[in-house]
């Protein structure tokens, strides 16, 4: 009896604690609620955006992919993309698409490196860059090692960029 109360506070440190082995949720977002967000950035406005003369091999094979993908056919969206990357492998819509897609695989490290080339070889500005970022974002989230809110709001508001109103 004189064991009791030592006992009773071990087991209740014991169950208090946590092992080090246990797994902490990095987020409480599912890929498909991190794409919703990532594909949510439209062009704002009047914003000034820049966009390069697309190769029509790599329109047609984006458009395969977005049908692809549409019907839930990830693997040969996949496929798809990475053709168009043999084609242009700095692409910034290809790239960052292959980055959306290696979201909904959870493949984080994948997307983070497809969203970083894609900025990269990008205009920096408009949706494009918006999604690049939250990309990142996401994929590092999902690592444990998230960009701190007020980086990532300084690098989604210089994708935007409006011309000064004329009189």
């Amino acid at each position: 009896m004189k064991y009791a109360l030592p006992i009773v506070l071990v087991l209740a440190l014991v169950a208090c604690s946590r092992p080090e082995t246990t797994p902490v949720p990095a987020h409480d977002l599912s890929p498909e609620q991190m794409l919703d967000k990532i594909r949510a950035q439209s062009e704002v406005g009047n914003e000034v955006v820049f966009n390069a003369l697309a190769d029509e091999v790599i329109l047609d094979l984006q458009a395969n992919a977005g049908a692809a993908e549409a019907v839930g056919n990830y693997a040969q969206a996949k496929t798809l993309l990475d053709q168009a990357l043999q084609v242009n492998p700095a692409d910034p819509q290809v790239l960052q698409s292959r980055a959306e897609l290696a979201i909904r695989d959870r493949a984080w490290v994948q997307a983070e490196q497809y969203a970083r080339r894609s900025f990269d070889s990008g205009a920096k500005l408009g949706s494009l860059c918006r999604r690049n970022w939250l990309t990142m974002h996401y994929a590092r989230m999902a690592q444990g090692r998230s960009l701190p809110p007020p980086q990532l709001a300084k690098n989604l508001n210089e994708c935007t960029l409006v011309p000064p109103e004329r009189l």
